[in-house]
C-alpha cells in the first residue's frame, strides 16, 4: 500500500510540474548538458517536469525571546534612536540554545512551556542587540526621515522621491499572513514610518497595473497566486508560522528603506519551485518594479532552465544567499538576479559602522552557472584586488546586516492572538528587502529627474561603480573580515569575497552614483 501511494503521489507531482514546466516553456530542456566546473564532472540537467516540486526554504532567523515594546522616541518621526546604541539583550538561558534559523512564534511559545527552568549550562546567554530603522538608516548612510507632520504637510519631489514614491517592491513569499498590513502599521507607527493605506487585488484586476502614483503615498496590496501559470487567484494560501515571520520581516524592512514605495506581497500557493516560479510571473505580468526573494533552494543542474522567470522588461530582482554558510543558493544564483549575502554589524549611534561577514552568511562559486560578463571586472585585480577569478558565477554580489545577533526589529500577531509581539530578525531575508527597497529609492530618485530606469542593476554596480577606483572606495564599505567555512575562498578579503560580494552600500554616495549614470 505504501509504495502505491508513493507512486500515486510521484504521479501526480509529475503531472502538475509538467503543467508549470509547460507555461513556462521549459520542456525542451532536459538532458541539456550543463557547463562544467572546476573540480566537477558534467551531468545531464534532471526531468524538468520533477524541478517543480523541489522545496524551497525561508532564510531567516529569529532570536528565541519576545522583546519589550520599542520606546516612543522616533514615533514622530524625529528618528531619535538614530543618535543612540541599539538595545542589548539577554537570551534566557533556558532558551539559549534554541535553534534560530526559522523558529516560529509558536513554536518559542511551546519551548518556553516545556523548557521553564531547565537552564541548559552550556548553552551561551551573551546578549543579543536590536536596531530600529533609524539606527539602520543611520548606519548605512540612508537620509533622515522626515517627521510625520512634514509628511503630511507634503514633500517636495525630489524628498519623496528618495524614500521610494512612485516604485513598486513586489514581495514574493509562500504561504499567507493574514496580518501583515496589521502589523505593518504598527512597525510604521511605533518608528515614525509613514503608514500603508490598503488597495485590494480582485481576481478581475486588469494587469499590468497602472504606474505607482507618487502622490498615493505608501499602498499596500496583496497578490494572490494560482499554483501554476502565474494568474491571480481567488483564494489566500494556507497560513503557515514559518513563511508568515517571513513576510512580516520582508514587508516591514522594505518599507522602513523605501516608505514612500507601493509593496504589493505576492503569495504563493507553496513552498516550491513551482509555486513560487508562478508568483514570479504573477509578478513580472504586474508591471516595471523590484521583485525581493528572502528564500532559497541548494542549486542544481535544474537552475538553468528557469532563468525566464527572470527575464521581464522593467523588472530588477533581487534574492537572499541564504543562512547555511558556503554553499550557492537558487534564485540567488541566477546570472539575472542580484545576490545579497549576510554580515555582522557594530553600529553605536555615532560615527562610522564596522561590519565583518556573517559566519552564516551563503555564498560560493555556482558549480552550474557560468560566469556573467559583468563579473569579468573581478579580474582587474588593480581595481578591486580580488584573488577571485572563476569560469563560473560569484555569488555573493552585495551585502547587508544578517546577523540575528545583531538583529532587526519586527512586530508579528500571531493568528488568534489579542496582541502584537516584537521579535529579533536576521537572516539574508533581512538583507535581501533592504536592498530591495534601495533600488526603488534609486530608481525613484532616476525619475523625478526624468531619467529612465537602470536597465541593469549588475552593470550598474559592477561595471559603473565597483571599477572605478575614485567611485567604489566611496558608494561601498568593503567587508575584509570574516568567514563563512573553511574553505580557501570561504573568507571575506580586500575588494570582491564570496561572503559580501562588492561589499555592504554607503547609500548616500551610491545613490548619486546610480542616479547619476
Amino acid at each position: 500500500m505504501l509504495k502505491t501511494n508513493y507512486s500515486k503521489f510521484r504521479l501526480q507531482s509529475v503531472l502538475m510540474a509538467g503543467m508549470w514546466v509547460s507555461a513556462l516553456g521549459l520542456a525542451g530542456c532536459g538532458g541539456t548538458a550543463v557547463p562544467e566546473a572546476p573540480g566537477r564532472v558534467s551531468v545531464a540537467a534532471p526531468d524538468p517536469l520533477l524541478v517543480a516540486t523541489i522545496p524551497i526554504n525561508p532564510q531567516f532567523h529569529m532570536e528565541p525571546a519576545v522583546l519589550a515594546e520599542p520606546q516612543d522616541s522616533d514615533r514622530e518621526g524625529t528618528g531619535a534612536t538614530a543618535m543612540t546604541a541599539p538595545v542589548s539583550v539577554v537570551i534566557s538561558p533556558e532558551l539559549a540554545d534554541l535553534e534560530t534559523a526559522r523558529l516560529t512564534v509558536e513554536t518559542l511559545a511551546v519551548e518556553k512551556r516545556k523548557r521553564f527552568g531547565r537552564i541548559n549550562p552550556m548553552a551561551t546567554t551573551a546578549p543579543v542587540v536590536v536596531y530600529t530603522p533609524a539606527q539602520i538608516r543611520a548606519a548605512y548612510l540612508m537620509p533622515g526621515l522626515p517627521t510625520v507632520a512634514a509628511i503630511s504637510k507634503g514633500l517636495t519631489p525630489t524628498v519623496a522621491a528618495s524614500l521610494g514614491a512612485g516604485q513598486t517592491i513586489y514581495i514574493i513569499n509562500a504561504y499567507d499572513n493574514p496580518n501583515a498590513l496589521t502589523d505593518l502599521n504598527t512597525f510604521s507607527q511605533k518608528f515614525g514610518l509613514p503608514g500603508c493605506s490598503f488597495m485590494p487585488l480582485a481576481v478581475s484586476t486588469a494587469l499590468p497595473l497602472a504606474k505607482a502614483n507618487p502622490a498615493n503615498g505608501c499602498t499596500f496590496s496583496v497578490a494572490y497566486s494560482t499554483a501554476t501559470g502565474g494568474k491571480l487567484a481567488t483564494m489566500a494560501p494556507a497560513y503557515n508560522a514559518g513563511w508568515a515571520g517571513e513576510i512580516a520581516l520582508d514587508v516591514q524592512w522594505a518599507h522602513a528603506t523605501a516608505p514612500l514605495a507601493r509593496i504589493v506581497l505576492v503569495e504563493a500557493t507553496g513552498a516550491q519551485v513551482g509555486s513560487l516560479g508562478s508568483a514570479i510571473q504573477l509578478a513580472n505580468s504586474m508591471g516595471s518594479g523590484t521583485v525581493s526573494m528572502s528564500f532559497g533552494a541548494l542549486e542544481g543542474p535544474w537552475t538553468a532552465g528557469v532563468e525566464s522567470l527572470f527575464q521581464a522588461a522593467g523588472m530588477t530582482y533581487l534574492a537572499a544567499t541564504g543562512d547555511s554558510g558556503s554553499q550557492v543558493n537558487w534564485p540567488a544564483v541566477s546570472s539575472k538576479v542580484l545576490a545579497v549575502g549576510g554580515t555582522t554589524l557594530t553600529y553605536s549611534g555615532s560615527g562610522a559602522r564596522s561590519e565583518v561577514a556573517w559566519a552564516n552568511t551563503g555564498g560560493g562559486v555556482s558549480a552550474y552557472t557560468p560566469i556573467p560578463s559583468y563579473q569579468s571586472v573581478l579580474s582587474m585585480a588593480s581595481v578591486l584586488k580580488t584573488p577571485f577569478i572563476s569560469k563560473m558565477r560569484g555569488v555573493a554580489d552585495v551585502a547587508f546586516n544578517a546577523d540575528p545577533r545583531t538583529g532587526q526589529y519586527v512586530v508579528i500577531t500571531a493568528p488568534g492572538a489579542k496582541v502584537a509581539n516584537w521579535f529579533s530578525y536576521g537572516g539574508t531575508s533581512v538583507s535581501a528587502p533592504q536592498w530591495a527597497g534601495l533600488v526603488a529609492v534609486i530608481q525613484a530618485s532616476r525619475a523625478v529627474l526624468n531619467k529612465a530606469a537602470l536597465p541593469s542593476l549588475h552593470t550598474a554596480l559592477y561595471l559603473n561603480t565597483a571599477s572605478v577606483p575614485g567611485s567604489y572606495a566611496g558608494a561601498f564599505a568593503d567587508v575584509q573580515s570574516g568567514t563563512n567555512g573553511t574553505c580557501s575562498t570561504c573568507k571575506a578579503v580586500v575588494g570582491y569575497d564570496l561572503l559580501t560580494g562588492l561589499g555592504t552600500p554607503k547609500v548616500s554616495t551610491l545613490q548619486k552614483v546610480l542616479t547619476g549614470i
